[in-house]
């Protein structure tokens, strides 16, 4: 399946950050990823949070858990951006 991608290293701006895809589905007729679960060495303020966005695109979220000296793990959905034909 072409639309799982697993253990992917985030990059900003070409260079690699302390931040993993775990996992992640992106359509193939689609610019961005539909959902993915992240992890991130680097963590906020220690908790869980969740937050909800109501869009016209419909409902997503952001998701996770903060752990001192442990990190981030998060997952996140957003709207598909499809390609312009």
């Amino acid at each position: 399946m072409s639309s799982l991608s697993f253990f992917r290293r985030q990059h900003s701006n070409g260079k690699p950050v302390d931040s993993w895809i775990l996992a992640s589905y992106q359509h193939p007729d689609s610019i961005t990823w539909r959902w993915h679960i992240g992890y991130s060495r680097v963590a906020g303020k220690s908790g869980v949070y969740f937050q909800r966005v109501y869009r016209r695109q419909g409902f997503n979220f952001h998701a996770g858990i903060n752990l001192p000296l442990l990190g981030a793990l998060s997952i996140q959905t957003q709207p598909h951006m499809w390609k312009k034909v």
